[in-house]
């Protein structure tokens, strides 16, 4: 088994954070994680692990999902929905929101506001100027009622973050802002959007689905955490 130091998150969270993805649940895997210099191991595994011992937090049961862009297709964009180019405390609160069942959040071994900190700033992140990327929000009566971040990976068109403020749910304004998204995939000549969330958020599953989503990796993420 080889772990890989994770240079940002390491200098983001001030500890020293790896990754490994071959673990085998040998003895010498054990002892290779018990003997490392970090402080936190990331293990993603096709499968859970059977007896897996008390350090090895199951943070995510983290599912990609992928949408089709069809070229027949015609997505419409609503004209309540904006580009935006500053943070906000408004747009801050919607991220964190979006990040109820995000592993940052439910490890109860995180100490240090990670969670908020690390979606703080994704958000500035994704508001950077760059090609392929934006933030776009969905505006009910002047106000932020949500939002969708959209950046290109390696030829595909991911959606980064994606939140509906609670006050306003259940009026399609999440729909509305996936229309967009696709809108500009097919535009812009995207053969498929993808979309990570995780099996434990129920509601954003049947979202995804509901909208022409479909599963396509399922990965159990374990956090590893030295013991003293």
């Amino acid at each position: 088994m080889h772990i890989n130091r994770l240079s940002w998150d390491s200098d983001f969270f001030g500890y020293e954070v790896g990754s490994a993805n071959d673990y085998s649940h040998l003895e010498a895997d054990n002892i290779a994680l018990a003997q490392s210099p970090f402080t936190l191991i990331y293990l993603g595994l096709n499968q859970k692990i059977i007896d897996a011992p008390s350090h090895f937090f199951l943070a995510d049961e983290k599912l990609v999902l992928s949408m089709d862009i069809g070229s027949a297709n015609n997505f419409e964009v609503h004209p309540n929905i904006q580009i935006l180019t500053e943070s906000s405390d408004r747009l801050f609160s919607l991220a964190l929101q979006s990040g109820i069942y995000s592993r940052f959040k439910v490890d109860p071994n995180f100490k240090n506001n990670e969670f908020e900190r690390l979606y703080k700033q994704w958000i500035v992140n994704a508001l950077q100027p760059k090609p392929n990327q934006y933030v776009a929000g969905f505006f009910d009566k002047d106000s932020l009622a949500g939002f969708v971040s959209i950046a290109e990976k390696e030829g595909i068109l991911h959606i980064g973050l994606i939140a509906v403020d609670a006050a306003t749910r259940g009026k399609g304004i999440g729909a509305k802002l996936l229309q967009l998204v696709f809108a500009y995939a097919q535009k812009n000549g995207f053969k498929q959007v993808n979309v990570v969330t995780q099996a434990a958020n129920a509601q954003a599953l049947a979202f995804y689905e509901k909208n022409s989503f479909q599963i396509i990796s399922r990965t159990y993420i374990y956090h590893v955490w030295k013991q003293h």
